[in-house]
């Protein structure tokens, strides 16, 4: 049989209760508040003589059924401590009675509590939708005593008015919990922020960043910048997941266009171009700093080798550090560009592709005039007299080494261009 997910159960309960509520319109009004007057004396019950008991098999419930609450940032005496506070509040309202003081705000405060403990929204909802299915099953072992010709009435009023009971707290959660995280993703992007901007001068900015995105000051640091021409969150969050689940330190954050992020290397033992596989799509660097007070200055390094570059796929500024290079200083590089693409403009179509074909496969591939020949499927005569016409045209003599370093960077930029374009 297949096993429905805690998500449909609430789905399916909620379709239930409103049918119910929906009944209960028509039901006459007499009936009503006698079935309402005794789930109040049964809620009252509960919550003077039964709470701890439905508290224990509660948290023990939500222990095997949510692994968040399972060895996570939440120990069993928090959540002892603050399920047994929203059910005295859930019980309370259900009993009618007035909602004592320190109870008014528990739920919002324990949404508050759960953003910054980092506990995942969907857990905190399905926490709570255990929370209905104790309190529930509770009214319903009390309902077994009452009268037969009230039973049915019982156990269909009680199930809408625990579940109101419960919906009410999970609002209230739910809006802690958001207001509380907007609050964090402002103060985290803010630190991170600070610490690109200052970290170099300022060691606040680095304590500050560490404390608040809960990062080591010391070890190296994977820094990444990725050009995103739309963010792409859904490709950021399955990078997130594979990087949770090895166990490493870390922190993202959008800037327009531009993805900028850390990750702690605790060891050499693995490689980062594997974890971050899934922003393969995307045009990324990496620059490794030595500690977390290093990686404005390498986030601005690999930023150059973002702009440098016109393919896709996650690299190491060490693996090309031309692309670095080409992006270290637009004038220059639009100096470099000219000079070795700026005499070809006098060639004719055919004869400029011809020269472009050959030098562009030498400054990408290297090796010798036959491998130009044989990538290209050109005649070895082809290929000098193509090499000897660029040197004639331009200057540059592609057999030096200051030579052939600078036409390549002049290809890269071209390459860039064609890209934007």
């Amino acid at each position: 049989m297949a096993r429905i997910s805690p998500i449909n159960c609430a789905d399916c309960t909620f379709q239930i209760l409103r049918s119910q509520a929906e009944r209960e319109r028509e039901r006459p009004m007499g009936q009503l508040d006698t079935t309402t007057q005794l789930i109040r004396t049964t809620a009252r019950r509960l919550l003077d003589v039964h709470l701890d008991e439905i508290v224990e098999r509660t948290v023990a419930r939500t222990i095997e059924d949510e692994p968040t609450y399972t060895g996570g940032p939440v120990s069993r005496t928090d959540l002892r401590y603050h399920m047994d506070r929203t059910m005295r509040l859930a019980l309370s309202r259900l009993a009618g009675d007035e909602i004592p003081a320190d109870l008014e705000s528990v739920a919002l405060e324990l949404g508050k509590i759960r953003a910054r403990q980092g506990v995942p929204l969907s857990s905190v909802l399905h926490a709570f939708r255990i929370d209905l299915k104790s309190l529930w099953e509770a009214l319903i072992d009390e309902g077994r005593a009452v009268g037969a010709d009230v039973r049915a009435d019982f156990l269909e009023r009680s199930s809408l008015m625990v579940w109101e009971a419960v919906e009410l707290n999970t609002e209230h959660v739910v809006r802690g919990y958001q207001t509380t995280q907007d609050s964090l993703d402002e103060i985290r992007s803010a630190a991170f922020d600070q610490l690109l901007t200052g970290g170099e001068l300022e060691p606040s900015a680095v304590e500050d960043a560490a404390r608040v995105l809960g990062l080591p000051t010391e070890g190296s640091y994977h820094c990444l910048v990725g050009a995103f021409p739309i963010p792409r969150p859904e490709v950021l969050a399955e990078c997130s997941a594979a990087l949770q689940a090895s166990g490493r330190a870390f922190y993202f954050s959008w800037w327009a266009r531009e993805l900028r992020g850390v990750v702690h290397a605790a060891d050499d033992s693995f490689d980062i171009t594997e974890e971050l596989e899934a922003l393969n799509g995307q045009t990324c660097s990496v620059v490794t700093a030595d500690r977390l007070g290093s990686v404005s200055r390498a986030i601005r390094l690999a930023r150059m080798a973002v702009n440098g570059r016109s393919g896709v796929g996650v690299e190491r500024l060490q693996d090309n550090w031309l692309h670095a290079v080409v992006a270290a200083d637009q004038e220059l590089s639009e100096e470099i560009h000219s000079a070795v693409f700026g005499p070809l403009e006098r060639l004719s179509d055919s004869e400029r592709h011809g020269l472009i074909e050959t030098v562009g496969d030498l400054a990408a591939n290297g090796g010798s005039i036959a491998n130009i020949a044989e990538r290209t499927y050109r005649h070895r005569n082809t290929v000098r007299a193509r090499l000897r016409a660029f040197t004639e045209l331009t200057g540059f003599d592609l057999a030096k080494p200051n030579d052939l370093a600078t036409v390549t960077i002049a290809f890269m930029i071209d390459a860039n261009r064609k890209a934007a374009d």
